[in-house]
């Protein structure tokens, strides 16, 4: 397993990676993470099937442009698209002015929630912080190496492909249990939890007042939108911490930039501080 700067192997391609390895090691997978990794490219890049040939690629492009040619298809990739490719599909990916990507690949039987017929598959997601995250922790996954990481990362692959499902269903979705309005608010939260709370914003984000949006948090919930969005903050901590991620760094990364204050917030909603935590699960 191996992550850093890129210094030596192809320095005319990259200025920085972060590259995890992976296996199916002793589990029955139909599919596995066998690498995962950030890249930030130079100038005139491309990358085509000849380097994974017998992967699954998934791309997601945070900075910069590039065109996607497969088939007579070439097709623009702006930030916050994410590209799905099967195994044995010739394509081009390439910028002129050099990009920012995460990826990984999958080694194993296309994930058929995608389509019975593998075929290769755009989406423009933005610039979705949960997706870049969930990017991330697979790269991390890989990195740390943890008793049973194969599965773990086959999970986050899962919630990954449950996020690109919610931003692009625009039919028969299940209803929720919650009132749309509760509903609206919590993925609200969600999707903001790095961005400090702010009890108005939120109410008119879903267009009620604040008192009612209180007293339905109360009735459904069990709890005020403002500790909901704190749960979130750190339970993203926990998987940042969970990936050998500095407290500092962590702090920064869910928000807090007074490094003190969010492990005494950690502390209250965990019953232990950020340092003994990271004993746990290291």
């Amino acid at each position: 397993m191996f992550g850093g700067t890129h210094h030596v192997v192809h320095p005319d391609r990259y200025t920085y990676w972060r590259v995890g390895y992976g296996a199916a090691e002793h589990y029955c997978l139909d599919f596995h993470v066998e690498r995962a990794g950030e890249f930030h490219c130079k100038r005139n890049y491309a990358t085509t099937l000849a380097d994974y040939s017998d992967a699954i690629q998934v791309y997601y492009q945070f900075q910069g442009r590039a065109t996607l040619t497969y088939g007579a298809e070439t097709v623009p990739v702006n930030p916050g698209d994410l590209i799905i490719i099967p195994a044995g599909h010739a394509f081009r990916y390439q910028s002129a002015q050099g990009l920012r990507y995460h990826w990984f690949c999958l080694i194993g039987d296309w994930p058929t929630m995608l389509g019975r017929r593998p075929s290769i598959q755009t989406y423009a997601l933005g610039a979705d912080k949960i997706t870049q995250t969930l990017f991330a922790e697979i790269r991390e996954t890989l990195i740390t190496g943890r008793s049973g990481y194969p599965l773990q990362a086959i999970g986050v692959v899962y919630s990954l492909l449950a996020r690109l499902f919610e931003l692009t269903a625009t039919a028969n979705v299940p209803k929720s249990a919650y009132p749309d309005t509760v509903r609206q608010a919590i993925i609200y939260l969600c999707e903001h939890y790095v961005e400090p709370y702010h009890a108005p914003q939120v109410a008119a984000a879903v267009g009620v007042s604040l008192p009612h949006l209180r007293a339905l948090f109360a009735k459904w919930v069990g709890e005020s939108p403002q500790r909901l969005h704190r749960r979130y903050k750190i339970d993203a901590a926990k998987r940042l911490l969970e990936q050998r991620i500095s407290i500092t760094q962590t702090a920064h990364e869910v928000g807090y930039k007074d490094v003190r204050y969010f492990s005494r917030i950690f502390k209250q909603v965990t019953g232990m501080t950020p340092t003994a935590y990271k004993t746990l699960v290291w």
